[in-house]
């Protein structure tokens, strides 16, 4: 049977569709503001200007503060991880292909949290699900062709940021799991924004530069996309449809991400996907899409 949808689904859907497709241009955006400053300048204003903008919708919500009170170490450490992130997002952008590490990084991501939950949750491994890490391990190696550089060549291209940037978002994906079951998720997200920037800002007091507000209009039409397009809209857009759909729906949408990095890194960037990168990808969409049946299918 075709299944019918309700109006206020098509929206969630279409939401989903275009937070997927900000978090996809993102990684030109980063290609592009990474021609203008230096990663932790870009970051600690994207993160600033972030939680800023949640600011608003946390005041219409009113989360429950008193419950940040348990959690404050493990919001610390997400912070701390999601400053290393984004380091690795920039830096990696900056020094390699935008396009690459959109797919790279999104498909390498559900494959870590996988291997990371097996000795944080103890989680079961089943068949199909260790043939997708395989899989989706084979497909990394393939996209990045690593062996075709030597260790200082990887680290000099940007893979290696793409690589770490990976691993490290599949610790926050676990780290957040935990938190986001006492602590609101947008509390959340606004509080390791603001701290965030706060951790970049005791590490190196010169991000505060204020220079960067006379950069001309290709700056921050870039960088307003990257901040407020991914960060805010496109996070808070997938948590909130996430919520009324469900995360296995919710999450389907993710896939969106490598194509469409794939797409503007091309539009913009005028980077062309070589066929092996294009082989690889396939094999990542492949090994994502069998970690996710067999996870649903073991639920069952």
């Amino acid at each position: 049977m075709t299944e019918k949808f309700s109006l206020p689904k098509k929206r969630f859907y279409l939401l989903l569709f275009i937070a997927m497709l900000s978090w996809g241009i993102s990684w030109s955006n980063a290609k592009v503001v990474g021609e203008y400053q230096p990663s932790m300048i870009i970051m600690f204003w994207r993160f600033l200007l972030s939680a800023i903008s949640l600011l608003p919708v946390i005041v219409f919500i009113s989360p429950d503060f008193q419950k940040l009170k348990s959690s404050r170490r493990e919001i610390l450490t997400a912070s701390i991880l999601l400053v290393g992130y984004n380091y690795c997002y920039f830096t990696g952008t900056h020094l390699g292909l935008a396009g690459i590490g959109g797919v790279v990084v999104t498909t390498l991501v559900p494959v870590f949290t996988i291997l990371l939950s097996r000795f944080v949750f103890k989680s079961i491994l089943t068949k199909l699900t260790i043939f997708g890490i395989f899989l989706g391990l084979t497909s990394g190696v393939i996209m990045l062709q690593l062996w075709k550089y030597s260790y200082a060549e990887i680290i000099q291209n940007g893979n290696i940021y793409f690589i770490s940037g990976a691993v490290i978002w599949a610790i926050l994906t676990i780290l957040t799991q935990k938190i986001t079951q006492k602590v609101d998720t947008l509390l959340f997200s606004f509080v390791t924004f603001l701290m965030a920037s706060i951790i970049i800002l005791c590490l190196n007091p010169e991000v505060l530069d204020l220079t960067i507000f006379s950069l001309e209009f290709r700056f921050w039409i870039h960088f307003l996309s990257v901040t407020l397009g991914a960060m805010s809209f496109g996070t808070v857009a997938f948590f909130y449809a996430a919520k009324n759909l469900g995360s296995h729906r919710a999450g389907a949408f993710i896939y969106i991400v490598p194509v469409s990095a794939l797409g503007f890194s091309f539009i913009i960037l005028d980077e062309k996907p070589e066929m092996v990168t294009l082989i690889g990808a396939k094999l990542a969409l492949i090994a994502v899409y069998l970690i996710n049946l067999s996870q649903r299918k073991h639920r069952v």
